[in-house]
């Protein structure tokens, strides 16, 4: 049961890790982007709105595949006013809690909640409102799904492993 609790944890590290990898690469794009269509905008007076409105397509997939990335390595905000006064066991037992009864609980409304926005966009073919603006305003908007996906699985690995965690300090096992 322990190899199998590791091994299902190290396979949702992986996905988180995905996750984190494509946020990665949309923040290099966007970047460039950014740089080249200011560029292009001060250095030669052009400019266009399908790349300004690529930015914040790109800007939707680096925000919500960070936020299972920094969930990963507990590099959110949280409040450390209550959990700094607790043991390495107490902190154990609050982050099992925060993963199973805060995180993974919004994770889900929020996937639940936010599926028929993107699904009702993609049905519709919803488009930017500008005549040059890009096809595909679904795509931005099932970010917020995808990502919480994310988070959903960052909240059950880190339920796993904090749950054998306690189950190994409890038992006195390795």
């Amino acid at each position: 049961m322990l190899r199998f609790c590791i091994s299902l944890e190290r396979l949702l590290e992986r996905i988180t890790g995905i996750a984190g990898f494509i946020g990665c690469i949309s923040m290099i794009i966007m970047v460039a982007l950014i740089f080249g269509n200011m560029l292009s905008r001060y250095a030669f007076g052009i400019g266009a709105v399908w790349a300004q409105e690529l930015e914040w397509y790109l800007l939707s997939v680096m925000a919500m595949m960070g936020i299972a990335y920094a969930m990963k390595f507990d590099d959110h905000v949280r409040v450390d006013i209550l959990s700094s006064r607790f043991s390495p066991v107490g902190m154990m037992w609050l982050n099992l809690i925060a993963a199973m009864l805060v995180a993974l609980p919004c994770a889900l409304l929020i996937i639940y909640y936010s599926f028929p926005f993107a699904e009702t966009s993609m049905i519709r073919g919803e488009r930017s409102p500008n005549s040059s603006g890009l096809p595909w305003r679904w795509i931005p908007k099932s970010m917020v799904v995808v990502g919480f996906i994310f988070v959903a699985i960052e909240s059950v690995r880190q339920a796993l492993e904090n749950g054998r965690r306690l189950v190994q300090h409890y038992t006195g096992s390795a």
